[in-house]
Parts: C-alpha cells; sequence; structure tokens
C-alpha cells in the first residue's frame, strides 16, 4: 500500500472530506493528488497531517508497503520520529520504531538499532542495560564522527551520559566549532543543549578551568524568545562558576533569581532540580 492510498484509508475511515482532512496542513488540491499518487507529499507535510488528524506516525508507517518505507527512511524521517518519541519520554514508540527498523532494508540498520536501544536505556533511566560491547561501540561510533549534521548532533546532545568528562569535552568543543555560525534556531538550541551539559559536567567534577570556552560559546548566541529557556540555564551555570572564583554572594543571588524565573515560568519540577544545582555547588 503507498502512503497516498493508505492516507485515503484513513481519511475514509474517519466520515472526513478531503477539505476537512487536509485542513490548513497543505491545500486539497495538492492533497487529493497525494491521495492519487500523482504528487509525492514531503515528509515534513505527512507528519504534520497525521499529527493534525490524531494518527500515530509509526502505526501509520508500519501499514506502508516495503517500497514506501525505504523511501520514507530515505527523507529522515525516522530521525525525527526518533528524537519526537525520546523528547516526549515515550518509551513506548520508541520500540515501535525500533520494530519497524527491524523489519526495513535500510543501509544503516544496525546503527538505527543500537542508537535506539540507547535512547530507550535513556528513557527508562536503566543505562546500565546496555552491555558493555554495546555502549562501547556506541560512543566509538559518535566519537569518529568527522562531520555532524543535525540529527547527528541532536542525537550526541541525548547520548552525552554515556561519555565520561575528557570525551565530552573533546567532542562538545568540535561541534561548537563546526556550527558556531548557524543561524537555524533548531541547531542553536542543540548546542545552548550541549553546553549546559557540559557545564555542569565540569561543576560536578571540579573542572571550573574547562568552562571558559563554552560559556564564552553560549554568550555569542543571542537570546531569542524560543531560546530564553537554554540561556536562563546558561545564566545560572555561569554564575555558580563566577561564584567559584570570587565568592560574590551577588553571583548566588542572581541564580536564584534565573531559577525563580523558571518556577514562575511553569517548570516548578526543573526550577528545583537547578536550585538543588546551586545549593550543592554554589558553595563549594
Amino acid at each position: 500500500m503507498t502512503i497516498g492510498q493508505l492516507l485515503k484509508q484513513y481519511r475514509i475511515e474517519s466520515l472526513k472530506t478531503q477539505k476537512e482532512w487536509a485542513g490548513d496542513t497543505i491545500s486539497t488540491s495538492y492533497y487529493s493528488k497525494v491521495e492519487k499518487d500523482q504528487h509525492r507529499i514531503t515528509a515534513e507535510d505527512l507528519i504534520a497531517l497525521l499529527r493534525a488528524n490524531n494518527i500515530k506516525l509509526w502505526e501509520f508507517f508500519g501499514k506502508l508497503s516495503q517500497e514506501d518505507k525505504v523511501k520514507y527512511d530515505e527523507n529522515r524521517d525516522i530521525g525525527e520520529a526518533i528524537n519526537e518519541a525520546f523528547y516526549h519520554n515515550d518509551k513506548d514508540q520508541l520500540k515501535d520504531i525500533k520494530n519497524v527498523i527491524a523489519n526495513s532494508e535500510i543501509a544503516d540498520k544496525e546503527d538505527q538499532l543500537l542508537f535506539i536501544d540507547a535512547l530507550i536505556a535513556l528513557v527508562g533511566n536503566h543505562v546500565e542495560d546496555l552491555d558493555e560491547k554495546e555502549r562501547s561501540k556506541l560512543k566509538e561510533k559518535i566519537f569518529n564522527i568527522s562531520n555532524f549534521d543535525e540529527n547527528k548532533l541532536d542525537l550526541y546532545c541525548n547520548l552525552m551520559p554515556f561519555y565520561d568528562l575528557d570525551s565530552n569535552l573533546l567532542i562538545s568543543r568540535r561541534v561548537i566549532t563546526q556550527f558556531c555560525h548557524s543561524g537555524s534556531s533548531n541547531v542553536q538550541e542543540t548546542i545552548l543543549g550541549i553546553e549546559i551539559n557540559v557545564l555542569f559536567m565540569c561543576i560536578e567534577k571540579g573542572r571550573y578551568k574547562e568552562t571558559k570556552f563554552f560559556i564564552q560559546a553560549a554568550d555569542q548566541i543571542s537570546t531569542k524568545p524560543n531560546l530564553f529557556f537554554y540561556k536562563n540555564c546558561i545564566f545560572i551555570l555561569k554564575n555558580i562558576v563566577n561564584y567559584h572564583y570570587e565568592r560574590k554572594d551577588e553571583y548566588l543571588n542572581k541564580a536564584r533569581m534565573a531559577i525563580d524565573h523558571i518556577s514562575s515560568l511553569g517548570m516548578p519540577e526543573y526550577s528545583k532540580d537547578m536550585k538543588g544545582i546551586l545549593d550543592k555547588y554554589g558553595k563549594n
């Protein structure tokens, strides 16, 4: 069954017209041709269409013909779907994706399966479920990437807990240097996430000298509405580092103020976590 045929089947089962089904995602005339396999829908539009009609991506994907699965893989939708499931802590969806990949013929199937196993372990806080051979293979794959793209950048940010601090310092310096001039908000968001992770690791290990590069790199990224949360976290960690060197209460006060902002903006649990970091490392 093709993508167009399957979309039509879902639409009919939902008792919707083509106009109702397409909604604001794509034009009705274009969608009509997609159903007839006269036009190929983009990955972005397909995902948006499925979301608008409350259809799980991998429920849909699992019903496609093998040929269409391979085409879908080539559009890099697997990476996007994996990231979406991981960010929503959806372990069941990750397992569904794993089953689809296991039955596919994509060229990098073994690597994809390994990465998904790692994400499943991270979601469940069971990193120890991966045996040492799997961990070593996973770390080697990321460590040896010579040129990161956006998907691999996201992947590395997610998998940083698998690496020791020295490895993370080496890899993160490399990716920050590669993407430091990127104007993409998504890339900037991921880079800030990597910098937050590294700064926390450095503070935890007492490696304050290593923080300078990452603080300066974060400061080079302009604050935008979609980046405010990340910049706020950087601000907190930066003031903890400043306090380590200068022991001025003003740095702790600034960090507390930023933590209060996180709480008042509707993230009390994260605010609590950051306060724990401040209480623990703001006095060392």
